[in-house]
């Protein structure tokens, strides 16, 4: 019996060897495509949409070559050419000459719209805006070719329409129910525009159009009421080092200035959302340019997207299209809940040769799948690619003349984040000051996250109009597949920006004409040498108080330093509980446990909208926006949209 027990044992050992062999031999043979292009391709395609909505007599029509190869190779963001391209060829089909039309014609029937069809490339279709993106390009090209056979995928037009209708509706209802994974995002929304924008001038499916053009507004929405002047910066499922720090070259600019400046574009700042500015379909209607021109102190909370926990009671938790393209699409891919299904898609549409995919070979284990060990294994591990789901936000904004100020309230301490924003102030339309926890030390490349991008760990964050508090608690060692554990917090501050700047200990002062601001930590301040923005605060255990502050509440900007001064703060290091008290009121928060005010504990998760303009839990039926006598109403199921 000993012996026997003992040969099975060694030939069990060997079976397990024996598989891992084969699987290493396997995935070493597992080829990573390049995303980009080793040279540059000019993006000559929105040069020549340009050229020809503003009537220019010669069009270079070989400019067009660039963006074709660019899109027949299929390197990521060709979907972004693929958009203009549309509006090329729907706008000015009788102006192209027929050796560019067969090269737009080949580009369009020969490209992989969607992971499931055959082939293999490095672009990124999931996250939410490329999801409309491809989806609104292929239900588009379809239409333009209905009896044409797509030589990708071998599918006439005429079905590439139905599979791309279904990945449009899907995505157009989980905005109505649950908003945007990517909220208030100035790179993003960008896209999600583009996309919709085209269906919008160029479908004829009354339901899409109409559907689209709801979900529109909820955009519109988003930045209107989120936007300081025509900066739109707040908080944000994925902002960039530009998208935090402010300014006048963020991408939305461009929009913002053409909704409420009526400022065109030149042909020096062309973009992907020049097609918003040339429509002669979509009308914002005038309820949401009224808010954006709301210069009253106004309180907006919002809740956006889902949380894992909560994808199951929502039936997105499979591997079908609908499921993987709300868990893509909250960027939600190695979690321990969805590593399976993230698994399960790749395996099934051969997409181990994508290079944001790619390190999913090293969980494309026989055993592990058998024995369902992906979940136990990330969940042990915890790499850093689990920071990058975007869950369900809490936004609080409070807005005035002079700035907003704005947080994620309760937004998972602790936790990895890849690009996500959860505290930060806009100086009236200047600039944005903000804190986070580096990632990265300084001058390392890395897309994100970064020094100024995402966090190493997220603080504890709350708000009450126009202080937040904010908590972080660092460890001393960096996890396992961590890519760094920085001893500091800092803040961007820029002195140069500002008209007046005081530093005194742990105390930070910003004036910017009649707009103040107020930075406390736990230890002293000091500016990183050589930088004159880069406002370091050392230790683990820290806290941030940001508080907001104009000439028509505190008169000078002396008199604002002095109340700041003034309020009494205390920190309990060991307990995390951070307790302030400012204009009558204390605000008291516990490090992963509540917040009170003068006492009472403060809720903090929200309805869908919660705003002098709107008031509407998740799921609604009807969406109401209402402001100086003007209205908007909505209903998605029944494509209602009425406004004056």
């Amino acid at each position: 019996m000993k012996f026997s027990i003992k040969h099975l044992s060694l030939l069990f050992l060997s079976l397990i060897i024996i598989s891992i062999i084969i699987d290493l031999v396997r995935i070493s043979n597992y080829r990573t495509i390049p995303s980009l292009p080793a040279y540059e391709f000019l993006p000559e395609v929105s040069k020549i949409y340009f050229e020809l909505v503003n009537d220019t007599d010669k069009i270079n029509w070989e400019g067009l070559n660039g963006s074709c190869e660019y899109i027949d190779k299929q390197y990521d963001v060709s979907d972004f050419r693929i958009a203009t391209l549309i509006r090329i060829i729907y706008d000015f089909r009788r102006k192209i000459p027929d050796s560019a039309m067969l090269k737009i014609k080949k580009t369009l029937l020969n490209f992989r719209y969607w992971m499931d069809e055959p082939g293999q490339n490095s672009m990124c279709y999931w996250s939410e805006n490329h999801q409309i993106l491809f989806a609104s390009a292929e239900y588009l090209a379809g239409q333009l070719y209905p009896d044409s056979i797509f030589a990708n995928s071998g599918l006439s037009g005429k079905e590439h329409m139905a599979k791309a209708a279904q990945r449009i509706k899907d995505w157009l209802e989980m905005r109505w129910k649950f908003g945007f994974s990517e909220f208030y995002s100035n790179t993003y929304y960008n896209e999600d525009i583009a996309g919709m924008i085209n269906l919008i001038d160029y479908a004829h499916n009354d339901e899409i159009v109409k559907k689209t053009e709801i979900i529109m507004d909820l955009l519109m929405y988003d930045i209107a009421s989120q936007k300081s002047g025509n900066m739109f910066v707040s908080v944000s499922g994925r902002a960039y080092e530009r998208g935090r720090k402010g300014g006048t070259k963020l991408s939305l600019t461009k929009i913002t200035n053409f909704l409420w400046n009526k400022t065109q574009s030149t042909k020096q700042n062309i973009s992907i959302n020049y097609g918003f500015l040339t429509s002669k379909k979509y009308r914002i209607p005038q309820v949401l340019l009224e808010i954006g021109k709301d210069t009253s102190n106004v309180v907006i909370k919002q809740c956006n997207g889902l949380n894992i926990s909560q994808l199951k009671a929502e039936e997105y938790y499979g591997t079908d299209n609908r499921s993987i393209m709300m868990q893509w699409g909250m960027e939600a891919f190695s979690d321990p809940e969805i590593v399976r299904n993230s698994l399960t898609y790749i395996r099934k549409d051969n997409m181990f040769s994508n290079e944001f995919l790619a390190g999913f070979k090293y969980l494309d284990f026989t055993l592990l799948r058998i024995f369902q060990l992906e979940p136990f294994l990330v969940q042990s591990l915890n790499p850093q690619s689990n920071g990058t789901a975007i869950q369900q936000a809490n936004t609080y904004t409070y807005k005035t003349k002079n700035y907003s100020l704005y947080s994620v309230q309760n937004y998972f301490p602790g936790n990895f984040a890849n690009q996500i924003h959860v505290a930060g102030m806009n100086i009236k339309n200047f600039f944005s000051i903000f804190h986070n926890h580096p990632a990265l030390p300084k001058g390392n490349f890395h897309d994100s996250p970064n020094y100024w991008v995402g966090y190493g760990r997220l603080p504890h964050v709350v708000q009450d109009s126009s202080i937040s508090l904010s908590i972080y608690d660092l460890p001393v060692k960096k996890g396992i597949m961590e890519m760094a554990m920085l001893d500091f917090t800092h803040a961007y501050f820029p002195k140069e920006k500002f008209d007046s700047v005081k530093i005194a200990g742990k105390y930070a002062f910003g004036k910017k004409g009649k707009t103040y601001c107020a930075l406390i930590g736990k230890n002293n301040f000091y500016y990183v040498n050589n930088s004159s923005d880069d406002l370091i605060q050392q230790g683990r255990r820290v806290f941030w108080i940001i508080e907001s502050g104009a000439e028509d509440q505190d008169v000078s900007f002396n008199n604002f330093c002095n109340r700041i001064t003034g309020n009494k703060v205390i920190f309990d290091e060991n307990n995390l509980i951070l307790t302030y008290n400012s204009k009558g009121k204390e605000l008291k928060l516990k490090y992963c446990g509540n917040f009170c005010i003068n006492g009472s504990s403060v809720k903090t998760e929200y309805e869908r909208y919660d705003s002098p303009y709107i008031k509407a839990k998740f799921k609604p039926d009807s969406l109401d926006f209402r402001y100086n006598k003007k209205f908007l109403h909505l209903e998605f199921s029944t494509m209602k949209r009425e406004y004056n």
